[in-house]
């Protein structure tokens, strides 16, 4: 049984290359397309946050009663909910990591582009300026 690791090392190189891509100019993702899949990246963030925030109360370890075994099945569930190594937190941890670099990747596109135009404007605001003078 695989453990989901090489997924997850598959899918981040996979946006790394896009991104080195993007980057030299191999590919281009027109603005308001990248600005969409932008929004939809940080609205799945926000989703991804809200679920991660939920796994601390998957499991209630009192309800599974007093019995050693059951206290041990309890902490075994609490492990695969929030522990450290193969839960469902340390998974959608990883989710994160993989939309957050989706994100830098759409955000060259419009990002750098607010940048210019910003510069643009404030150059034509300064020639402006000097002419009224």
């Amino acid at each position: 049984m695989t453990s989901g690791n090489g997924d997850l090392f598959e899918s981040m190189q996979y946006w790394k290359d896009l991104s080195e891509r993007a980057e030299a100019g191999l590919m281009e993702i027109p603005e308001g397309v990248a600005a969409q899949c932008d929004q939809v990246c940080a609205e799945y963030i926000d989703h991804l946050a809200e679920m991660l925030g939920k796994t601390k109360f998957l499991v209630d370890l009192e309800a599974f009663g007093t019995l050693p075994s059951a206290q041990q099945l309890g902490r075994k569930f609490k492990r695969l909910s929030d522990g450290e190594e193969r839960s469902a937190a340390v998974a959608i941890r990883q989710h994160i990591e993989v939309i957050q670099l989706m994100r830098s990747v759409f955000r060259r596109y419009f990002v750098e582009t607010e940048e210019v135009d910003q510069s643009v404007r404030a150059r034509i605001g300064g020639i402006g300026a000097g002419l009224g003078e």
